[in-house]
């Protein structure tokens, strides 16, 4: 049965707002916990996360701090690397058109409904960014930590004193603008009918020193190759989700359901509808990886326990010998 897939992101979209929460003050498990966001998104980069759950934490981390430049702060915090192998492929681009183009091409690698486009007259370009409509609305923190990173990832390679031309937001103007001067070098319009960052065309036609743009193609086929792949199955995200949620020891029905914003009875219907179990996934996604690091053979076998998220190694033992036992009856 066919099923419309939650719109998620990479648990590193969640990068630097640890150390904003914490310089602000708040409760940051509590926040997580509304969110319905395991705190393991914070340690784990790749974990993936409903992109509706981030819209909501910015946002409730922004109310609960008092401060409405929260967004902006958060992108202060975050390095270039956060984009993962979109980062790679812009930095190998022949110029920041390219660079910039590749972004808007890849962008569901870092964050699903969350969509940009590039327009060039010319003389200027505008850069759109647009969040999907069944998102949470209002996305405010959202758009500002989206602008305010993509106007660090330019300055990455235009120079750190390079400031758009414009920018717009279609939210309202907050009292005190001061923050957007200090962070991105300009007051934005507000209430416009986009969100945008205005450039000049020159800035594009930048060539990006000791780029390998054969590297960056091989680089960029590879990742549209996962996105053909892809499956729209839920069970696909599940699977995927138990992968990396094993890894940080803490992987359960109800952990996996937190990751997807969901109940755990709602993720055991999900997957029986697909005609699968949590149980059956789990215990296959640790044969695969259990015969993975065996074959490796970089790792003993206490270490692999803790890799396949078991407490001990007689716990580990007592499930090989199961495993054993049922192929043989």
């Amino acid at each position: 049965m066919a099923h419309d897939s939650i719109p998620m992101a990479r648990s590193a979209v969640l990068d630097g707002f640890e150390t904003t929460a914490r310089s602000c003050g708040l409760d940051i498990e509590a926040l997580l916990r509304r969110a319905r966001i395991t705190p393991a998104s914070l340690a784990e980069p790749e974990l993936p996360v409903p992109t509706a759950s981030i819209v909501s934490l910015l946002e409730d981390a922004s109310v609960a701090a008092g401060n409405p430049s929260f967004g902006l702060l958060m992108a202060q915090a975050r390095k270039f690397s956060v984009l993962g192998p979109v980062a790679l492929i812009m930095r190998e681009q022949p110029d920041l058109r390219s660079a910039v183009i590749s972004l808007t091409r890849l962008g569901w690698a870092q964050a699903e409904a969350l969509e940009s486009a590039l327009e060039d007259d010319g003389e200027t370009a505008i850069l759109t960014l647009t969040l999907a409509p069944e998102l949470p609305r209002p996305a405010t923190q959202t758009i500002e930590l989206a602008v305010a990173a993509i106007v660090l990832m330019l300055r990455h390679f235009l120079g750190p004193d390079w400031s758009p031309q414009m920018l717009t937001f279609s939210h309202r103007r907050p009292a005190d603008t001061r923050s957007y001067v200090r962070f991105l070098g300009v007051t934005p319009v507000f209430r416009m009918e986009r969100n945008s960052i205005v450039m000049l065309t020159a800035d594009l036609n930048r060539p990006i020193a000791d780029a390998d743009p054969a590297f960056g193609r091989q680089l960029e086929r590879l990742v549209e190759s996962v996105s053909r792949q892809r499956s729209t199955a839920r069970s696909t995200q599940v699977a995927e989700a138990i992968r990396r949620m094993l890894l940080t020891g803490h992987c359960s029905a109800t952990a996996i359901a937190d990751l997807f914003g969901i109940d755990r009875r709602t993720l055991h219907r999900w997957l029986a509808d697909e005609g699968v179990s949590f149980s059956q996934m789990l215990d296959q996604t640790r044969t695969a990886l259990c015969a993975q690091y065996r074959r490796e053979g970089s790792h003993n076998l206490t270490e692999i326990a803790g890799l396949l998220g078991f407490s001990s190694l007689s716990a580990y033992s007592r499930w090989r010998r199961m495993r054993k036992s049922a192929s043989s009856s």
